[in-house]
């Protein structure tokens, strides 16, 4: 789970008319908010988007056939024409996303409907979670691996058996935590043919360097010590909220 304040963390990318013109076209063909009851109102609906994309694409081979078919002028009018309307989409779903995360307190939930429209995230849901990688190690076992964060950093994995590839487990199915040292962990005795969905957190190491001059208050002496910047600069907080929440889920189907 994760504060309110967190909402502000979902920023969806934008397209710009600087990028690689088949590229702008994949972005259009993305799109997939078809039958999502909070982008029921999307300013430009899946269909008209595609055809945005592919309308771009044919454009730019004519423009590069031998003779070319089309001008470098009407390229630039299709690539105009897509970015404006995927610009409008990507502030719909990111405005969309941010009441999630604050109705639901959940970053994840947030972060799930950017992603599962077909947009992208302009910023990494967690510094923590870099290379976190889920993958089938023998017959009932994966490997659990994540680019460490820093020596001493605490990994805090949660995972259950999802119905479906891309769903998320019910509550009744998520197991303990996780948690150790290791960035890389072989979980094992896990039911063989069987789709699973693992997600991560991850605590940075307290900082032992003693501040200077700054008196401990009673707050401080009570409170939980946790740090979570890359700076490692400590910061105390409620024994009740978390100083860390989950990234994404990721699905794996055990062998």
């Amino acid at each position: 789970m994760s504060e309110p304040h967190n909402a502000s963390a979902i920023t969806v990318k934008l397209a710009n008319p600087k990028m690689n013109v088949l590229k702008l076209a994949q972005l259009a063909a993305r799109q997939n908010t078809a039958g999502n009851p909070l982008l029921a109102g999307i300013f430009v609906a899946d269909a008209a988007m595609h055809t945005l994309g592919a309308n771009l694409n044919d454009e730019y081979t004519k423009f590069k056939a031998s003779p070319p078919a089309s001008t470098k002028a009407l390229v630039n009018s299709r690539i105009n024409l897509l970015c404006n309307a995927y610009n409008k989409n990507a502030g719909f779903i990111q405005a969309a996303a941010r009441d999630l995360v604050i109705s639901s307190g959940d970053i994840n939930q947030g972060i799930n409907l950017v992603e599962n429209s077909g947009y992208l995230q302009k910023n990494p849901r967690s510094a923590t979670l870099k290379g976190f990688k889920v993958v089938p190690d023998g017959v009932g076992a994966v490997l659990i691996s994540t680019k460490a964060v820093a020596r001493n950093a605490i990994y805090i994995r949660l995972y259950g058996i999802a119905p479906a590839k891309d769903v998320v487990p019910p509550p009744e199915a998520i197991r303990p935590l996780l948690i150790s040292h290791e960035a890389d962990i072989r979980l094992i005795n896990l039911k063989s043919v069987t789709c699973y969905a693992f997600c991560e957190g991850s605590l940075l190491p307290i900082s032992r360097k003693p501040d200077s001059g700054t008196p401990t208050t009673e707050v401080e002496k009570a409170a939980t010590p946790s740090a979570f910047t890359k700076a490692h600069k400590r910061t105390f907080i409620d024994s009740d909220q978390p100083a860390y929440f989950f990234g994404p889920w990721k699905w794996v189907v055990v062998l």
